[in-house]
């Protein structure tokens, strides 16, 4: 009997667990987040932008969490996404200028279109660390500003 009210403890422990973790999962908070995307020299082509939600998608070239192609309007880029869960992200674009999807580089590797990371981060060698692109999304509403340029 005493082996019996164990386990019946241990299972209902397990059960109140999970039924805990799906109730949090329901209850996070959400916000709309604002993109600002400045610094195009013209409005030719497109703006290829994506969102990364770790460190594991940012660091991967093959990959995003939330990617969009947008027209570029006034040298100007403005991206909203609504009901996007707080917690950490960072966005990486580039002006996409001849249409042909990927960021065009010279012969030792450097990018010859625009690009940009969220808090403008920038690296001397390759895209800048996660934890420097990265931000806090934990607001209602929260704007970020992004000025693309060719950094060399």
């Amino acid at each position: 009997m005493r082996i019996t009210t164990i386990i019946l403890s241990i299972i209902i422990l397990f059960k109140s667990d999970l039924i805990f973790a799906q109730v949090s999962a329901d209850n996070s908070e959400n916000g709309k987040l604002t993109v600002i995307i400045t610094g195009f020299s013209d409005e030719e082509g497109n703006c290829r932008f994506a969102l990364d939600n770790s460190k594991f998608v940012y660091e991967r070239d093959d990959t995003v969490w939330i990617g969009k192609v947008l027209p570029i309007i006034n040298k100007k880029v403005i991206v909203v996404i609504e009901s996007l869960e707080y917690g950490e992200y960072a966005v990486r674009v580039f002006h996409d200028e001849n249409k042909n999807e990927i960021i065009d580089t010279n012969l030792l590797g450097i990018p010859t279109e625009d690009y940009g990371y969220s808090n403008n981060a920038s690296s001397w060698f390759g895209p800048p660390s996660w934890e420097k692109a990265k931000f806090i999304f934990n607001k209602p509403e929260m704007t970020i500003e992004i000025e693309v340029g060719s950094f060399i």
